[in-house]
């Protein structure tokens, strides 16, 4: 990893890996990118950022620029590391801007793809077929939150890809009246119902951090909430793994001075209904993570808090209010708009991976005509 290396992909473009720069010397590069790309909040500098701070010392991290000419026009990271297939057959392994280690990617990017002016989609085409020709010493290039749902090409390479559904709410859609008069009916009479009950304990009100101490206080109060709402569910919450926390409670001192992550308080009067953690970046609003006071039966406070959160943004003039991939009630009821991200895996063709296929084939057949 001492030495640059470039690989020609066409007259256009070309891929190079080289050793991470100074952290200093990376964020000015990175941040340049922020100002006129269209990326996504995961791929800007404050969550780079505070992800390369926290990461593990042993990740085998490099550098990876999309180059136009001499022009650097992407950023991207590569952690490259051993791994195996199916727990035997070793492999070598490059993770785009993760870990490959679930501890520690357990943060789940998503809208992967290069800091860049460029649309991903321009960029892919080349990407593969550069994995595909000039990065033969690995194996599996891994993909994790792809923003776009790239085509399959006829080529050499191995293509395995699974998708999930995200949902989003264009702003540009909520009025006077909230996001209610686009929900079904049943979804309406159930957020009105639960707006009645809790505006018992006082108006509603909706309360930005403005500063990191407030920030990280609001942050503390979302996982007092969070841990036992889901607990009792009995379901694995966010903060099980020490990582998420140590590596958002980086994120929010990076990104709150140019408030491109928000904490915010919903209330009904001196109740506390719950908190939400969201990102900011290019009119977008990234609905990250909250923590909830649900453990009164029929309050509803994830839609009062969902919804006085969509009607905040829309008033400051932002674009999208983003539920991110995954799917539950509430989002299919206020995510207006569906898309897909999907998890992708590039293999070359490798003996044992052909095999692997071939067995997976096989088997979901035999499935198929069992059923």
């Amino acid at each position: 990893h001492g030495l640059r290396m470039t690989f020609p992909v066409s007259q256009e473009l070309s891929f190079a890996v080289e050793p991470l720069p100074s952290m200093t010397a990376l964020e000015t590069l990175w941040k340049a990118f922020d100002e006129t790309g269209a990326h996504s909040f995961f791929l800007s500098w404050p969550w780079i950022g505070s992800w390369l701070r926290s990461r593990p010392r042993s990740a085998n991290v490099v550098l990876l620029k999309a180059l136009c000419g001499r022009e650097t026009v992407g950023l991207a990271l590569l952690t490259q590391k051993s791994g195996t297939l199916r727990g035997i057959v070793p492999v070598r392994q490059a993770w785009l801007n993760s870990t490959g280690d679930f501890r520690h990617d357990c943060i789940h990017i998503e809208y992967n793809g290069f800091a860049s002016r460029l649309p991903w989609q321009e960029l892919w085409p080349g990407l593969r077929q550069w994995f595909e020709t000039e990065m033969k010493s690995i194996d599996e290039l891994i993909l994790p939150g792809m923003s776009w749902p790239l085509p399959r090409r006829r080529d050499g390479l191995l293509d395995l890809n699974h998708s999930e559904f995200g949902y989003r709410t264009p702003l540009s859609q909520i009025g006077e009246d909230g996001i209610a008069p686009l929900l079904s009916r049943n979804a309406r009479h159930q957020l009105r119902r639960a707006m009645r009950i809790c505006e018992r304990a006082g108006p509603l009100a909706v309360t930005v951090a403005r500063d990191e101490v407030t920030a990280l206080e609001y942050f503390g109060q979302m996982k007092d909430l969070h841990v036992p709402s889901w607990t009792r569910r009995r379901k694995r919450h966010a903060f099980h793994n020490p990582f998420f926390e140590q590596f958002h409670r980086e994120l929010i001192v990076a990104a709150m001075p140019r408030r491109s992550v928000d904490l915010l308080r919903i209330s009904a009067g001196d109740r506390v209904l719950g908190y939400l953690y969201n990102f900011r970046r290019n009119g977008i609003v990234y609905s990250y993570q909250s923590g909830f006071d649900d453990a009164a039966a029929g309050t509803r406070p994830g839609y009062i808090c969902h919804a006085l959160a969509i009607a905040h943004y829309a008033a400051e003039g932002m674009c999208y209010y983003d539920f991110l991939a995954g799917s539950n009630r509430l989002k299919q009821s206020f995510g207006i708009e569906r898309y897909e991200l999907c998890w992708r895996r590039l293999r070359q063709p490798r003996f044992w991976f052909r095999a692997e296929a071939f067995l997976r084939r096989a088997l979901g057949a035999h499935q198929k005509q069992e059923s």
